[in-house]
C-alpha cells in the first residue's frame, strides 16, 4: 500500500551537510556502516556531518510492462510518500496529482496510479510556481503528463529540502502500464519547460545549492537483476561497490543530424570495443574505437547515452546482428530464449572510451518474462520458461547515439560528475557483502581523483559543460525525524507491487519489477524522456497463447525506442 513506501536510508553527510544516498533497493540492506550516522539538533536542523545519506532504490516487477528503478521520497507538509522512477536520461521531478482522472481509477485498472499521488491542497507548504500547462511532457510510447509547476518540501534520504520545484501531473495518460512519478537527475537544461528562461534547479542542483553536497555529482550502483537493492549516492563514492580501478572519461556533446552542439548536457560516452564469451569461446565483435567526439563518425565506435530509465541496450542493427549471432540460443527475430541459459556464465565485455572494460554476465541482460495477470513465468513451449534478451536493434535516427540501459548498467559502477562533464566507471561489485566505504567528493576538477586513490583520472573536459541554473533561492534543509525509508529488501517495495512467492532466484516470480515504461520524445525545449527500465523479470499482460508474439512488439517498440529524446 502507499503507506508501505519506503527507501532504506542510512546516512552521513559531506563537509557542509550530508551526501544523500538513495539505495536502488532490491535485497541487501544498504548502510554506511557507521555508528555516528548523524546528529540532530533539538530544532531538527541539519548539522555538519561526515559521510552520506542513504536511501533505497528498487526494481518493481508488477507495475508495468518493462520496469524501471524506483526511489521512495516524500513531498509536502505533512509528508506524502511517493514512488518515482530514477532516471539519468531526463531532468524533471514530477508527481502524479490526486486529482488526475487516471489516478481516480481503481488499482486494478491497468493505467491507474501506483506510485502514490500528491494532493497539493493537503500540503501547507505548497506554492505554485507556474500555472498549467507549464509542465507538459509526452513520450515516445504515447504517454503524457501535464499540469503546473509547483514547489514544496521534498524528503530524500534523511534530509528534507525546501523549496524544491517539480511538475504536478494533473493530466496523466499512461499507454503502457501503471502511471508513476519520475525523478530525472540529468542536466537541468533538459527539463520539459516551455522556454529557456524557465529552466530551474533540479534535484542534483538543489542538493548542491543547499549545501547538502559539494558539487553536482552522484554515484549509481544498480546491483544484479536478481537482487533487490542497489544505491545512488549523492556527493560521494562507495568504494565497496566496485572492483578494480575507476576510470574517468569525458562525456561527449550530442550530435544531431551530423552537427555537434558543442555543449555537454547528457551522459554520452563511447563504446570502443565489444567482445562476447559464449560456451567458453571468446569472439571480438569490434575494437579500436575512439573515445572523443570523432566517435560519431568512426565505424569502430558507438556513442551511447548512459540511461537508468531504459531497459535495453539499443544498438545499430549491424552491431546487434553480430552480437546475437554469437548467442545461438537467442531467437534474433523475437529477442527471446529459454531461461535455462541464464546461468550459463556467458557474457559480453564492453570497452568504454578506450580506458575501462566492463564484463556483463548473461544474467544481467537475459531476464524472465512474467505474465502480469497470473504472475507466473511464461512457458516457451519446450518445457522451459521464456526469457527476454535485453539487447535490441535500433534504426539510426539522426541523434548520433544509442541508449545503454540497465541491461548493461547493472554491471557498472558509475560516478556521474555533472560539474566537470565526466563519468568515472568501474566494474560493479555485484551483491557485495563488504561494509560500505564511502568517501566524500569535493568540488572541482580533481574531486574524484582526490577522493579515490585508485582512479585513472582524465584532464578537464575541453568541451563546454551545461552550467547550473543561476538562481539563489533561500533553501531550508533539515534532518527528517525518521529517515525516508529505513526498510530494505522486499519490505522496501510497496505492497501493491510485491509478487507472491518471491524466491529471489530470478525465475520469473521475483519481487523485482517495473513501473511506467513510457519512453520517447517530449514537447518542451531541450532533451527529455522516460523509458522502460531494467527488471528482474519482464512483465507482460496475460495474453494467453499470443504472449510471445506480444513480446516481439514490446521488445522492439518498448525497449529499443525507450530512449527517444525530446528535441
Amino acid at each position: 500500500m502507499r503507506n508501505a513506501l519506503c527507501l532504506g536510508v542510512s546516512g552521513l553527510l559531506a563537509t557542509t551537510y550530508a551526501l544523500p544516498e538513495i539505495s536502488i533497493s532490491k535485497r541487501d540492506r544498504h548502510t554506511n556502516g557507521a555508528t555516528d550516522h548523524y546528529k540532530r539538533s533539538v530544532q531538527g536542523h541539519l548539522q555538519k556531518r561526515a559521510g552520506t545519506v542513504s536511501t533505497n532504490v528498487y526494481d518493481v516487477l508488477s507495475w508495468s510492462l518493462g520496469g524501471a528503478y524506483y526511489a521512495n521520497v516524500t513531498v509536502g507538509t505533512p509528508a506524502q510518500p511517493q514512488v518515482v522512477i530514477l532516471d539519468t536520461g531526463s531532468s524533471d521531478l514530477y508527481f502524479d496529482a490526486s486529482t488526475a482522472q487516471t489516478c481516480k481509477q481503481p488499482s486494478s485498472d491497468p493505467e491507474s496510479c501506483q506510485g502514490g499521488t500528491y494532493d497539493l491542497s493537503k500540503s501547507s507548504t505548497y506554492k505554485q510556481v507556474d500555472a498549467a500547462p507549464a509542465f507538459n511532457t509526452s513520450f515516445g510510447d504515447g504517454s503524457s503528463a501535464q499540469g503546473p509547476y509547483g514547489s514544496d518540501v521534498v524528503g530524500i534520504g534523511d534530509v528534507l529540502v525546501s523549496p524544491v520545484q517539480f511538475g504536478v501531473a494533473q493530466e496523466v495518460d499512461s499507454t503502457t502500464g501503471y502511471s508513476i512519478g519520475l525523478m530525472g537527475i540529468g542536466y537541468s537544461t533538459n527539463e520539459a519547460v516551455q522556454a529557456v528562461q524557465d529552466f530551474y534547479p533540479n534535484m542534483p542542483e538543489v542538493l548542491k545549492d543547499s549545501g547538502v553536497i559539494n558539487s553536482r555529482l552522484y554515484s549509481i550502483y544498480l546491483n544484479d537483476a536478481r537482487s533487490t537493492s542497489g544505491s545512488i549516492l549523492f556527493g560521494g563514492i562507495d568504494k565497496s561497490k566496485y572492483t578494480g580501478e575507476l576510470a574517468t572519461v569525458d562525456l561527449l556533446p550530442p550530435v544531431y543530424n551530423g552537427r555537434t552542439t558543442g555543449v555537454v548536457n547528457q551522459f554520452i560516452t563511447s563504446v570502443t570495443g565489444v567482445n562476447t564469451t559464449v560456451g567458453g569461446k571468446q569472439s571480438s565483435i569490434w575494437s579500436g574505437g575512439v573515445g572523443n567526439v570523432q566517435a560519431y563518425q568512426d565505424t569502430n565506435s558507438l556513442p551511447v547515452l548512459l540511461d537508468t530509465g531504459s531497459t535495453a541496450w539499443s544498438l545499430p542493427t549491424r552491431y546487434y546482428e553480430a552480437i546475437v549471432s554469437q548467442f545461438t540460443y537467442i531467437d534474433p527475430r523475437r529477442g527471446i530464449c529459454s531461461c535455462s541459459h541464464v546461468n550459463s556464465g556467458d557474457s559480453i565485455s564492453l570497452e568504454f572510451a578506450g580506458k575501462v572494460t566492463i564484463k556483463a554476465d548473461v544474467s544481467s541482460f537475459i531476464v524472465p518474462i512474467v505474465n502480469s495477470t497470473t504472475r507466473e513465468p511464461v512457458p516457451l513451449g519446450d518445457g522451459t520458461d521464456a526469457c527476454a534478451f535485453l539487447l535490441a536493434p535500433a534504426a539510426e535516427d539522426g541523434m548520433g547515439f544509442q541508449t545503454l540501459g540497465d541491461a548493461i548498467l547493472r554491471s557498472m559502477y558509475v560516478v556521474f560528475d555533472l560539474d566537470n562533464g565526466q563519468v568515472s566507471i568501474a566494474q560493479a561489485n555485484i551483491n557485495s557483502t563488504a561494509s560500505p566505504d564511502i568517501v566524500t567528493v569535493q568540488a572541482g576538477p580533481t574531486g574524484v581523483a582526490a577522493a579515490v586513490s585508485n582512479v585513472a583520472s582524465a584532464p578537464s573536459n575541453t568541451w563546454s559543460v551545461a552550467a547550473a541554473i543561476a538562481t539563489t533561492p533561500a533553501y531550508s534543509v533539515t534532518t527528517a525525524k525518521d529517515p525516508i525509508g529505513t526498510a530494505t529488501g522486499e519490505a522496501a517495495v510497496p505492497e501493491s507491487a510485491q509478487l507472491e512467492g518471491d524466491d529471489d532466484s530470478g525465475n520469473g516470480d521475483s519481487s523485482s519489477g517495473g513501473g511506467s515504461n513510457s519512453g520517447g520524445s517530449g514537447t518542451g525545449s531541450g532533451s527529455h524522456h522516460t523509458s522502460s527500465g531494467a527488471a528482474a523479470g519482464l512483465v507482460v499482460p496475460g495474453a494467453g497463447d499470443n504472449v510471445l508474439f506480444y513480446i516481439t512488439g514490446l521488445w522492439v517498440a518498448g525497449m529499443a525506442l525507450g530512449a527517444g529524446l525530446m528535441l
